[in-house]
């Protein structure tokens, strides 16, 4: 009996050797039952949760494998069934698609076989188990944020103006040997704090948040550290705005405004805002780099700006005017700093939408100046296209692409059960429905 092996850890808090260890144990398995490992079906995902299937590759890569014709393998060996999967329904739906494809799962540690007539039961008792170590964990690790909280310690990453003191615990060991951390306390960095209060003193003469990140980045102050999506370093309108919001340079900590909440389909978590009577305000006087009377004065000019110049809601999601999307929204790239192209002027009732890159408008790193009105770029570009779709071959090349792509996708509903007949024409609409949406 062929095998492939999959193993999983979640955290880098747990050991790298884990995945070997799990390894191990299905290779010990397998040579008792005088089953063969193939190698080149060995995969892991390192540091990642099971609380999602999306995310893992390499599990993504085995079912696909799978599901191939000719079958490359008749098991997969699991070390047990938390490594598959910490959602019940998760773990169940895998095992029942893998046995479609003919396949087994054995969970080695438990002893438990896909193809017995009790797997499903125990499958499901064990899923449980798995998924409820998950619920309890995220239970403990607020539990103890808001312990921390209370105490006037971080609970997060970092903020700009002030640096991250570990308290260690000597008695406890820790990650790589070291003291563990029991906490995090702020203290205030010496330079950046300058900055911070240069920013609200500008703001409070009037500057807007555009003009404060030109001068910061004309005078080369170092900016904030940027997030995964821009690799540029630059201070920008929505950093300066985030730090005169931001209530812990007046010494108060706001804890618990929002929440981690998971995408089913994606596997990837996104914050969603708590009520606010579920938001913890705790007073940390050390904190403190802004004096009160210049935080009152900001923040009455900035709901001042606000009800004056804001932009008014649209309905539908609350979408506002600069949050609408245009024809070419996001495709388009700067040709000197690679930023991408936005509307930065004309939103208004009056004035035209013109596209231009942000870097040189609200940032000031970036030497285009080029603007063009959107109603002309897409004339343009749209005219180009028109062109150039206009002909024979390559017409018969799109033809020829989509029919092949369409075979491709029938194929791959038809192995996911994805339709549910094909003598009536109501099957045809259901599949022509589902390649549309997809």
């Amino acid at each position: 009996m062929r095998c492939a092996v999959y193993a999983r850890y979640s955290s880098d808090l747990q050991r790298e050797s884990s995945l070997e260890d799990q390894i191990r144990k299905c290779r010990e398995f397998a040579s008792l039952k005088t089953r063969t490992v193939l190698d080149e079906f060995v995969l892991a995902d390192a540091s990642i949760s099971g609380a999602a299937v999306a995310p893992r590759k390499e599990l993504q890569a085995l079912i696909a494998a799978a599901a191939s014709k000719p079958r490359p393998f008749d098991r997969i060996l699991v070390d047990d069934t938390s490594r598959l999967a910490r959602n019940v329904a998760d773990a169940l739906k895998m095992v029942e698609r893998l046995t479609y494809y003919g396949v087994g799962v054995t969970f080695v540690s438990q002893g438990i076989d896909s193809l017995e007539k009790t797997a499903r039961q125990l499958v499901t008792l064990h899923g449980m188990m798995d998924e409820q170590f998950l619920v309890g964990l995220a239970d403990k690790v607020h539990r103890g944020q808001e312990g921390r909280v209370l105490n006037g310690m971080n609970p997060g990453g970092r903020c700009y103006g002030y640096i991250n003191v570990p308290i260690e615990d000597p008695t406890r060991q820790g990650k790589y040997g070291r003291p563990a951390v029991t906490g995090v306390i702020l203290k205030v960095h010496p330079e950046e704090s300058q900055v911070v209060l240069r920013i609200f003193e500008m703001a409070a003469r009037g500057l807007g948040l555009a003009r404060i990140s030109k001068i910061l980045n004309g005078e080369s102050v170092p900016a904030p550290r940027p997030p995964k999506t821009r690799s540029m370093r630059a201070w920008c309108p929505s950093a300066i705005r985030e730090i005169l919001r931001n209530e812990r340079y007046r010494g108060f900590q706001v804890w618990n405004r929002t929440q981690k909440v998971r995408n089913p389909e994606t596997g990837h978590k996104i914050s969603k805002p708590r009520p606010p009577e579920e938001w913890k305000r705790v007073k940390v006087p050390e904190w403190r780099i802004v004096p009160e009377e210049l935080w009152i004065a900001v923040q009455n000019r900035n709901q001042e700006m606000s009800r004056r110049f804001g932009a008014s809601r649209l309905g539908g999601m609350s979408r506002t005017e600069n949050a609408r999307s245009y024809l070419f929204s996001g495709l388009l790239r700067c040709g000197q700093c690679g930023s991408r192209m936005v509307i930065i002027s004309g939103q208004g009732k009056r004035g035209y939408a013109k596209y231009g890159c942000p870097s040189h408008r609200y940032r000031g790193v970036c030497g285009n100046a080029v603007t063009i009105r959107r109603e002309r770029l897409e004339q343009q570009l749209l005219a180009a296209l028109e062109q150039r779709i206009l002909n024979s071959q390559v017409i018969e090349y799109t033809l020829q692409r989509f029919h092949d792509e369409l075979q491709k996708r029938l194929k791959q509903m038809d192995q996911q059960e994805w339709t549910c007949g094909r003598n009536s024409s109501g099957s045809s609409i259901r599949i022509w429905s589902r390649l549309c949406a997809t």
